[in-house]
């Protein structure tokens, strides 16, 4: 269990997927989560196979902040527990930047994790959301392409409790 919350040293690259493959209608759902929580910096994770996200969970921001994100630890336990039963694995960990752009700060650096998964950044410093990918890895960041895919589905899950929804859990708004 240390694996969850414990820095893990790669010694080696990872040459995993290149490209993040993620539904519309998840990549709404998750530019969304981030309006809602507002001012305040939004996380979650991202569930799938290779870089296909099949599904995404809002988590609350355990450190309610502006600047720093950490994912609450209950509901990520509670989101892997869910995935052990669907067989999928953490693909993604996304957060927003409220007043800066998608790139990962020194802090995203520092609490790199895990080397695997993507590092997905959304900001909202400007009218229209902007989304990008990292991975990280001993400190070196290298971006990797965003896919948002037209017609493809998954599932949404929101497990936080500091923060409500303004809307019914179904209806996704249209983003700018």
């Amino acid at each position: 269990m240390f694996w969850l919350f414990g820095k893990r040293k790669s010694t080696t690259p990872l040459f995993g997927p290149g490209k993040l493959h993620i539904p519309e209608t998840l990549y709404r759902r998750m530019i969304n989560h981030c309006n809602e929580e507002r001012p305040l910096e939004a996380c979650g994770l991202l569930m799938g196979q290779g870089g296909q996200t099949l599904s995404a969970y809002a988590t609350d921001n355990q450190h309610r902040s502006p600047v720093i994100y950490k994912v609450d630890e209950h509901q990520l336990l509670e989101a892997l527990h869910d995935i052990r039963s669907e067989q999928h694995g953490l693909i993604g960990i996304y957060h927003s930047h409220v007043k800066t752009a998608p790139v990962p700060s020194r802090t995203d650096i520092g609490q790199a994790y895990w080397p695997e998964v993507f590092y997905v950044i959304v900001s909202l410093a400007h009218r229209r959301p902007q989304v990008r990918a990292w991975r990280i890895v001993d400190g070196h960041v290298t971006e990797h392409q965003v896919v948002i895919q037209k017609l493809a589905s998954g599932k949404w899950h929101d497990l936080r409790r500091a923060v409500r929804p303004r809307q019914a859990p179904d209806a996704a708004r249209d983003i700018p």
